[in-house]
């Protein structure tokens, strides 16, 4: 019967191996690659010395931040200290000088305490009045405390809470992390943030009613 029956079949081209491709595209990258490089330019730039960089520096930070670096000086009025009866004194400019550093009452307060070892409380509140303060706003403190005391704690305070510790200025805020339930200083001259020391308890000298008091709690 010969060959005459036999299907005939159409496979195609060859499909050409795709290594070829691969190579090809390579290729055509190393000489982008090539091009790229011919086309930069290395020559060497101007040279400055150390003193032109570092007057280049004062420059940038005087044109971006002036304030930078200007001691600028802050006047506070000291405290103002009054009796009240035998055993009590109040911090009659308490809320003014508060309001003079732009930091809360509650946390002077807390810091003025911890550091004298003592109680108070600021004047407008139930426990104030009964004990005779004068206007709302003063610091009643148990003790007998001069205007010297004062002011080396609020000296103390400010150092600690009030000034920035990069550029030295008083332009600064204290906010509290809600995580970490810390406080920390921002400046806004140099954007400097530092997180504070916690306001730690001082001496706390025992009376004759702490000693009752005791005795009544064990009994």
């Amino acid at each position: 019967m010969g060959d005459e029956g036999e299907p005939e079949f159409d496979f195609g081209k060859k499909k050409k191996p795709k290594k070829e491709k691969k190579e090809k595209r390579d290729k055509a990258d190393e000489d982008e690659k090539e091009v790229q490089l011919t086309s930069v330019d290395w020559s060497k730039g101007p040279e400055y010395t150390y003193q032109e960089m570092l007057a280049r520096m004062y420059e940038i930070v005087e044109n971006k931040c002036p304030t930078l670096g200007v001691a600028k000086k802050h006047v506070l009025k000291p405290p103002q200290v009054v009796r009240v009866g035998s055993k009590r004194v109040a911090w009659v400019n308490f809320a003014e000088i508060c309001q003079m550093i732009k930091r809360p009452s509650d946390h002077v307060v807390s810091f003025v305490l911890a550091e004298f070892g003592t109680e108070g409380s600021v004047a407008g509140s139930a426990t104030a009045r009964a004990e005779g303060a004068g206007a709302d706003g003063q610091l009643v403190l148990k003790g007998r405390y001069l205007p010297k005391h004062l002011e080396s704690v609020l000296r103390k305070y400010i150092k600690d809470y009030v000034t920035c510790h990069m550029c030295k200025g008083a332009d600064t805020e204290l906010v509290k992390d809600s995580s970490t339930r810390l406080w920390a200083v921002k400046c806004n001259v140099c954007g400097a943030d530092r997180t504070t020391t916690s306001i730690k308890s001082g001496y706390h000298s025992v009376t004759k009613a702490d000693r009752r008091a005791a005795k009544q709690a064990k009994g």
